[in-house]
């Protein structure tokens, strides 16, 4: 054997190990690539300009760029080229949910499918992905929310809002432990809002607002304590505001409006100090105003009015110096006004029909 093949033979056997041992990823690629087109054939809108750079090039090889759709609107990969984001947000996309391939996708964490014209159900199918957003807001999905999403357990962001949902949500949406953001507002959701939201201990926001929900608010949204967030306004809730709901000590958003929500205003409420936005109107809401309300020194907006509440307004409301918006009208308040204007950012103060 010749010198330089004695030199050559070491640096052969590297590349020969190196590329039978290197993993082959074209296959995998192509493979996503094929599920995507065929979900693709079955929407209504093929031809949408994102849709059309959907396409596969005959003239090359499998493995080839052109094959991979990483290269595609809309479509991201990670560093061995599988998919791991789908951004078709506003892209005209119209059709159902049923035949996407989910079980084609070990790497799909981020889904955001919002303001297209989606219709059906919400296929349990999509537990399979590993997810970590998904957003499917503002199209026109029908049917319940599977309880299958609560295997969704890495998901930090459930955005369903602005569809046609109905039925109940489902208990398991609890099992979500890593959820910060859940948005399920304006849909056509009924029953009671599962006492087992009280698990995300990671929720920073919750929008449930505007659907048809009923019952009483549940005692355990009081172990929420990173919500900052809390809207379930204009439904059919019941009962009467939880005390647990002092607890919420980041919250700076609490709107519990347009319900019928009765019994007297918690004093506990006064515990949260970085509240911002107070919303209690159109309920039926009866008692005194807490005087501990004059600890939200933070509050700009404060809705009571339409309710049946009753007595002095707090002389600590003067403590109140950043409110912007006061409204106190048709409820039965008597005695004098509080100095209240000594912030002197008081734009809107209602209280007529007292």
């Amino acid at each position: 054997m010749g010198l330089l093949q004695k030199l050559l033979r070491p640096v052969f056997w590297v590349l020969f190990v190196a590329l039978w041992s290197t993993p082959y990823t074209g296959s995998a690629s192509v493979e996503e690539a094929n599920a995507l087109l065929k979900w693709k054939q079955t929407l209504q809108s093929a031809d949408t300009s994102v849709l059309t750079t959907w396409i596969l090039d005959p003239k090359n090889g499998s493995g080839s760029s052109a094959s991979c759709p990483c290269n595609w609107l809309g479509v991201s990969c990670n560093a061995e080229g599988r998919v791991t984001r789908l951004n078709l947000m506003n892209s005209s996309v119209k059709g159902t949910l049923e035949t996407f391939p989910c079980s084609s996708f070990a790497n799909l964490a981020y889904v955001d499918l919002s303001m297209n014209e989606l219709s059906g159900p919400i296929p349990s199918q999509i537990s399979s992905l590993p997810l970590v957003y998904l957003n499917l807001s503002t199209n026109e999905l029908s049917g319940n929310i599977p309880p299958e999403i609560g295997l969704l357990t890495k998901l930090e962001t459930l955005h369903l809002p602005q569809n046609h949902l109905n039925g109940s949500i489902p208990q398991e949406i609890g099992q979500l432990k890593s959820l910060s953001e859940l948005a399920l507002y304006t849909n056509h959701l009924s029953g009671p809002i599962p006492s087992s939201l009280g698990n995300l201990s990671n929720l920073v926001s919750l929008y449930l607002y505007d659907n048809q929900l009923s019952g009483s608010i549940p005692n355990t949204i009081g172990n929420l304590k990173a919500l900052v967030s809390l809207s379930l306004h204009t439904n059919n809730l019941s009962g009467s505001i939880p005390q647990t709901l002092g607890d919420l000590t980041s919250l700076a958003h609490l709107h519990l409006y347009m319900s019928q929500l009765s019994g007297s205003i918690p004093n506990e409420l006064g515990n949260l100090k970085f509240l911002v936005d107070l919303k209690l109107s159109d309920n039926q809401l009866s008692g005194s105003i807490p005087a501990s309300f004059g600890n939200l020194s933070e509050l700009t907006h404060l809705f009571l009015r339409v309710n049946n509440l009753s007595g002095l307004i707090p002389k600590e409301f003067h403590n109140l110096k950043n409110l912007i918006v006061l409204e106190m009208e048709r409820n039965q308040f008597s005695g004098d006004l509080p100095d209240i204007c000594q912030g002197g950012k008081l734009q809107n103060f209602t209280v007529s029909t007292n």
